[in-house]
């Protein structure tokens, strides 16, 4: 009996140990940290990588390659041909791919082989870079973390700041396939001694590179893409006609919480009607003008600026999307939740639709604190 229980226990404890025959020795693997794809002059597919070297004799930690490939598949094989160790592609933190590229190539093709195969990571970050993207992937900060992990940072701190979008490879995919909504992701440049965020690219439902949002521009569709995880700070200029000193600029920096958002959708005459209202509670965080916000009719008033001016912004930022007939807010996904007799006869050119649909914004600002000090 107790040489039974022996054995069960003996094959338990076999049946729970980890394998250990597919193991991969840092030393003999390449980690693609940061893979970049652009076009050469000819408009030939260009593919980077960066990857960190493990090994205690290499005077240089970081292995940067560039090649010219049909495909990103091939880059890998091309890459070991120069490598003394082969590539993997699961650990990738950003996909970099040039303005160049997303303008003049479908770029759907070339990330098949990352949808494909299981191997490869489908949480890494994609990026749009203004310029070469080489000038990234050649780009060696000295104050800074290793540049794969410092891209990283770098999106992840702009995107808790609601100044760009952050967008896996796998939500990408999500984007092209879903009819209702256009795909987006984060844009950055190098510039002299840094890499600087811009905002986000907007691309059409091809793939084509179709426009970008600044800074305040992807703050604003964070906003109405409902997607908080931190108060969104927005900095007003306002105006006071009966004021005595009216040569100073003056402005007032809010953040913002959404409180509540509704989206009513309609469709009449032939055209799909959106009436997006917010419901914004603040905290003043400064002020660069004398104001008495204790008195309620004050605050009134700075309250009816502050809507007026985020009414004005939201408009002309709805005017944009419209104009390049995009729609990264996902309006579509209301029209078909609401009005999908009307949707399925207009699913396949949703783009073209949002562009004449009739857009209103509305928001209402409640002040809630003005800050310590009077």
């Amino acid at each position: 009996m107790m040489h039974r229980v022996r054995q069960m226990i003996i094959v338990f404890l076999l049946v729970c140990l980890t394998g250990c025959y597919d193991q991969h020795e840092l030393e003999k693997v390449t980690l693609a940290l940061t893979v970049g794809l652009d076009l050469d002059q000819k408009n030939n597919l260009l593919v980077y990588q960066r990857s960190p070297v493990f090994s205690r004799e290499a005077k240089t930690k970081t292995e940067k390659y560039g090649i010219l490939a049909t495909t990103i598949q091939q880059s890998y094989t091309n890459f070991d041909a120069v490598d003394t160790a082969y590539t993997e592609g699961g650990k990738t933190q950003s996909l970099l791919m040039s303005k160049r590229l997303l303008q003049n190539k479908r770029v759907f093709p070339y990330l098949d082989v990352l949808y494909r195969d299981p191997k490869n990571a489908t949480s890494l970050r994609m990026i749009a870079v203004e310029g070469p993207v080489s000038d990234i992937i050649n780009f060696d900060p000295v104050d800074k973390p290793r540049l794969s992990l410092f891209l990283a940072q770098l999106v992840d701190t702009a995107v808790h700041r609601h100044i760009t979008q952050k967008v896996t490879l796998r939500q990408f995919h999500y984007m092209t396939t879903e009819k209702g909504m256009t795909p987006f992701m984060s844009e950055v440049k190098k510039e002299k001694k840094e890499v600087r965020v811009l905002g986000t690219a907007l691309l059409d439902k091809r793939g084509y590179y179709r426009a970008s949002l600044n800074l305040r521009e992807s703050a604003l569709l964070d906003l109405l893409r409902n997607n908080q995880k931190e108060p969104y700070t927005f900095t007003i200029p306002v105006h006071f006609p009966d004021s005595e000193d009216n040569s100073r600029k003056k402005n007032i920096t809010l953040a913002t919480t959404l409180k509540k958002q509704t989206v009513n959708t309609m469709y009449e005459q032939g055209v799909f009607q959106f009436d997006i209202n917010m419901k914004l509670t603040a905290a003043i965080t400064e002020r660069t003008f004398r104001l008495n916000l204790e008195s309620e009719k004050e605050k009134k008033k700075i309250e009816a600026m502050i809507e007026k001016e985020i009414n004005k912004q939201v408009a002309a930022l709805l005017t944009k999307l419209q104009r390049h007939q995009v729609d990264p807010i996902g309006l579509g996904l209301y029209a078909r939740a609401y009005q999908y007799k009307e949707w399925k006869n207009v699913q396949e050119i949703w783009p073209a639709t949002f562009s004449k649909a009739s857009l209103r914004f509305s928001a209402h600002v409640d002040i809630k604190n003005i800050g310590a000090l009077k």
